[in-house]
């Protein structure tokens, strides 16, 4: 079964000592590229977390969001620098006595003052790690569910509209029959028309050499020919799993490029609206099949 690349899907899990939700965007794009919004402590799990995210995905512009809280205070390692706040402290002093001021100092103001703290450089705990990454991959199987939901509905929209150029196409076939033979009467109805008000004779050589050249100028058999098989092929594309935009890409690019050939070359009113009916489904079809993966 196919899967859309247009998807959402998230997970969470709280433990006594952190909080975690993983949230996961994704739309169309020609090739997957991911798009990280985590905590720059875990800049370096990224190529490892990928690995996973490409066992659910090739194509697609992912997005993925962290929101990690620590909630034990010993995790998180921060430090502050006692002997710059020493250093501060111990110059105010100075200062407040030289000038006859009452030092009485306020140590809530370095709490406010981000430069003062520092890091403990320490290794990640290995339980969060773990938490991370069965978080995260509730969260790509939640993503994976939507997309696959919503590759499912793709897939029967193009099945349904491949039906109808189906119907379309037997129709261009039936009127293309006796499209040839129509306007050939036409033509020696006019040229009839003509001659008799010039009061000269038709030539039957040169009416039927035209016949013969109107009628390969006109002949869509080819078109259609090839039109059943390039529907042929997307409906088996349609069967089958795995990724598929891109071959169905392949066939839509066809079926214009022979639909088009039909109607520039059939000259008929009615040909030309079916044809026109037939490449708005078709469009339709190059929009869904976008999605896809």
């Amino acid at each position: 079964m196919t899967h859309s690349m247009t998807g959402y899907g998230s997970a969470s899990l709280e433990k006594a000592r952190w909080s975690l939700n993983w949230e996961i965007k994704s739309v169309n794009s020609r090739h997957l590229d991911i798009k990280w919004k985590i905590p720059p402590a875990l800049f370096h799990m990224q190529s490892r977390w990928e690995k996973t995210l490409r066992q659910y995905a090739s194509r697609g512009r992912v997005e993925i969001y962290l929101d990690m809280r620590i909630l034990d205070p010993d995790m998180l390692g921060l430090e502050l620098d006692q002997a710059q706040a020493g250093a501060m402290l111990e110059r105010l002093k100075d200062f407040a006595s030289r000038t006859g001021h009452e030092f009485r100092p306020d140590l809530n103001v370095f709490l406010r003052m981000q430069s003062m703290w520092q890091e403990k450089p320490s290794s990640m705990d290995e339980g969060l790690l773990a938490d991370l990454e069965t978080c995260l991959t509730a969260a790509l199987q939640d993503w994976n569910a939507s997309r696959k939901a919503e590759g499912i509905q793709l897939a029967q929209d193009l099945q349904d509209r491949i039906r109808k150029m189906d119907s379309s196409l037997l129709q261009l076939e039936g009127l293309a029959a006796g499209n040839t033979s129509q306007r050939f009467q036409d033509l020696c109805t006019r040229v009839e028309k003509l001659l008799a008000e010039m009061d000269v004779e038709a030539d039957e050589n040169r009416l039927l050499q035209e016949l013969g050249l109107m009628a390969d100028r006109l002949d869509v058999s080819e078109e259609i020919t090839r039109l059943k098989a390039h529907l042929h092929s997307m409906r088996e594309v349609l069967e089958k799993s795995g990724e598929m935009g891109r071959r169905l890409d392949f066939f839509l690019q066809e079926t214009f490029r022979e639909i088009n050939t039909c109607a520039n070359k059939c000259q008929n009113t009615e040909m030309s609206r079916i044809a026109v009916d037939f490449k708005t489904e078709l469009e339709k079809c190059r929009e869904q099949a976008q999605n896809l993966e």
